[in-house]
């Protein structure tokens, strides 16, 4: 009866972490969908570490500007220590979606280069 209980419950761990989003998913060039002004997350792999990355347009100069985040894998989500900044890269029904302050990103390449526009 325990080696049946301890089966169950490991093949219970396994179908709970089977549908977990893999991190490749999450990597790429993230645009805010609601706006033409250029607001991007790109998520990318720097050696063994995770990194975000925000890119915005500043209104007085012009120019794109870029702020660092650490961020990590765990369980098919990706936290992101972004301070003040609350950006969340989550798996929702098996797709790896990111999202800042409730505003939906849309994942507009693999590529993981700085926009440029």
């Amino acid at each position: 009866m325990k080696k049946l209980l301890l089966g169950t419950f490991a093949a219970c761990v396994l179908l709970a972490n089977a549908s977990a989003v893999p991190v490749e998913d999450f990597i790429g060039t993230w645009k805010l969908e609601r706006t033409s002004v250029p607001n991007y997350v790109v998520i990318k792999q720097e050696g063994e570490r995770l990194v975000a990355l925000r890119y915005t347009r500043n209104v007085l100069s012009n120019k794109i500007t870029e702020r660092r985040f650490p961020a990590s894998y765990a369980n098919g989500d990706v936290s992101i220590a972004s301070g003040e900044t609350v950006i969340e890269a989550r798996s929702v029904n098996d797709v790896a979606t990111v999202t800042m302050l409730a505003e939906a990103y849309k994942k507009i390449s693999s590529s993981t280069a700085a926009p440029t526009s």
